[in-house]
């Protein structure tokens, strides 16, 4: 998907008119909400990333899971590392006209995937009954960062799709680690309520959102128009924030979705319980 976005979006000049189109509509129809956007930004910094990453091991530890711990900041850290490799050994062509700021790479965002890495490393490190909930909350909070950089005119969608899928890709790596080192074991009987409602409500919003931003927004702003009235700037951006939200919806999913069947770190603190109302309090 990263892989993806970056060809779509990027490398292609139709994406970049498209994602420039959307720029200029968050820059021109949206500024009155540029003030509040910002402000939720400065929320995200290189302290409070690190503090983020010092709770979740805490949160493990207390948990004693010292090897989830290691393996959340592992994930978070990782994300962030490979998102700033990315965006310096990455390059945008200048495939068409554009102010000179637009330019530079910026894929993949830097504070999507700080926003995603904080939520992903919270689902892996709360007790299983806790999964789902910690999911959606971690949903709602990428998705106001997804949004807030768009309105700024920092980030373009590629950049949100690419952020969420470097998390995702990291996290999968991690996970795969654990289980090569006898860390991750299946539950027999994982709970189904929490997993239906978290794909109910993710898989469905994300494909709905996706879907729509797909054929309505995409389909109307197609060929690209030369001279955009500010309806085309306003639908340009609803469709790019409509999209992205999707898109993260779904990556939270698909990592729920993997870890829903397992307990984690387990190994060397005691047997997984089969009964499901023992499994739920772990």
């Amino acid at each position: 998907m990263v892989a993806l976005a970056d060809v779509l979006f990027v490398l292609n000049p139709l994406g970049q008119e498209l994602e420039n189109l959307a720029l200029l509509g968050a820059r021109d129809e949206f500024r009155e909400l540029r003030a509040d956007s910002l402000e939720d930004l400065s929320s995200i910094s290189a302290i409070g990333f690190a503090v983020s990453i010092a709770a979740v091991m805490l949160l493990a530890l207390l948990r004693r899971k010292p090897a989830l711990a290691l393996a959340a900041a592992a994930v978070m850290a990782g994300s962030a590392v490979t998102t700033e490799l990315a965006k310096r050994l990455l390059f945008r062509p200048e495939l068409i006209d554009a102010p000179p700021s637009w330019l530079s790479n910026s894929f993949p965002s830097g504070h999507v995937t700080v926003a995603v890495a904080v939520g992903i490393g919270a689902v892996l490190v709360v007790p299983y009954a806790l999964r789902p909930l910690t999911t959606l909350v971690a949903v709602v909070y990428a998705t106001g960062i997804a949004q807030a950089v768009g309105i700024a005119g920092w980030h373009r969608l590629s950049d949100v799709i690419g952020a969420a899928f470097v998390v995702l890709a990291i996290a999968s790596l991690v996970l795969g680690a654990l289980a090569v080192n006898g860390r991750v074991r299946s539950f027999h009987r994982p709970r189904l309520i929490g997993f239906l409602l978290v794909a109910l409500l993710l898989g469905g919003a994300g494909l709905i959102l996706v879907g729509a931003g797909t054929l309505f927004g995409l389909a109307r702003l197609l060929p690209v128009p030369a001279d955009p009235s500010p309806d085309d700037l306003e639908l340009a951006y609803a469709t790019t924030l409509v999209i992205g939200s999707g898109v993260i919806g779904l990556a939270f999913l698909a990592f729920y979705a993997l870890i829903r069947p397992f307990a984690i770190d387990e190994a060397d603190v005691f047997k997984v319980p089969t009964d499901p109302a023992s499994a739920a309090s772990i």
